[in-house]
């Protein structure tokens, strides 16, 4: 029987499948913020090391990196009382473990999101515990994973890293069949950053359950906004300026709490009421959905039990840096509260 030796691939395998030099890649890999590679080079360089499986050999090496205690907390929106909760779950857990937490907000931004990626590198931190990560830095995430450097993602579940997530589709079935049980057949949905991978994948997951529902879709009730209050309520505005009254749809899914509070601000300057000329609900349930005027149908996502898991999770993979990656799911629930109710008979 003959044994053959399997070839390692090579940054110069890299280079040739890149069409670049190895100091290009070398820059790449390195993150060298004077190296001017175009955003187009950089692309092709981290899509040939995915395609190669290519391994830099930092990675063996990464057992010999000093420990600070200290896990990194990168959220995209610091306001958002969403992420406030999960982040004190996570601080939480990881102080009764003996680690300090470090915070970052990267506002929705990729350069915010490389900054703490490029920091993770520099040893500030342990491990970075990353949510809602943008979709431009999939393959640099999955880089730096590569070269030893450990990230836990919130949110979007990628099969190479580590995962918190909740329950697939759970929550969108639920909203979606409520509204269809208050014999809703209109619905319009109001939505978040059109970049970023959370919000589109509720949006999908939304409109196809909406499809096998039998619902009728009309692209001219979605929506894309900012991601703050004020912009839920300015793209509401601007909603219900541009359609009829008349074909306005009676209830409308926004993609968080927050944006649903501008939203619920927005219908009551124009005078519509809730639920009873239009429904509304939401997802994450942020303490103040609850006292909301009306308060907020929304789905319970569990944000500090999230938080939770995600630092036990980063303290299973900092004491066992070789074992496979993890992916944990947390339940949602269907909070039922004021701003949903049946289609008035004049709308049916």
């Amino acid at each position: 029987m003959v044994f053959h030796k399997t070839k390692r691939t090579t940054s110069a395998d890299v280079a040739r499948l890149a069409g670049v030099s190895q100091t290009t890649v070398s820059f790449v890999i390195n993150n060298v913020a004077t190296a001017n590679i175009s955003p187009e080079t950089r692309t092709r360089v981290l899509e040939a090391i995915e395609q190669l499986h290519y391994v830099p050999h930092e990675a063996a090496r990464s057992l010999g990196r000093k420990v600070s205690k200290i896990l990194g907390i990168a959220i995209p929106d610091p306001f958002n009382a969403h992420y406030q909760q999960t982040v004190a779950g996570t601080t939480d857990y990881a102080r009764r473990h003996g680690y300090n937490t470090f915070v970052t907000g990267t506002n929705y931004e990729v350069d915010n999101e490389r900054l703490a990626l490029e920091w993770l590198r520099q040893q500030r931190y342990d491990l970075l515990i990353l949510m809602a990560g943008t979709d431009q830095l999939e393959l640099e995430r999955r880089l730096v994973v590569a070269e030893g450097y450990p990230i836990i993602s919130i949110g979007i579940v990628d099969p190479t890293l580590d995962c918190v997530d909740t329950e697939p589709e759970t929550g969108e079935r639920a909203v979606l069949e409520h509204l269809a049980s208050l014999g809703h057949r209109s619905v319009g949905y109001i939505y978040g950053t059109a970049n970023q991978r959370m919000f589109n994948k509720r949006l999908e997951t939304c409109l196809r359950i909406q499809h096998e529902l039998g619902l009728p879709i009309d692209e001219r009730f979605i929506r894309r906004c900012g991601t703050t209050m004020q912009d839920g309520y300015e793209a509401t505005l601007t909603f219900l300026e541009e359609l009829p009254t008349s074909e306005l749809p009676t209830a409308l899914i926004v993609v968080n709490d927050l944006l649903a509070q501008g939203v619920l601000a927005a219908l009551h300057r124009r005078g519509v009421g809730v639920p009873e000329e239009m429904s509304v609900c939401s997802f994450d349930n942020i303490e103040s959905s609850a006292f909301t005027v009306p308060s907020l149908t929304t789905v319970e996502s569990h944000a500090v039990l999230r938080g939770e898991e995600a630092a036990r999770i980063a303290l299973a993979r900092l004491a066992h840096p070789q074992s496979s990656p993890m992916s944990i799911t947390v339940p949602t629930e269907l909070i039922v509260r004021d701003s949903t109710g049946p289609v008035a008979k004049r709308l049916r």
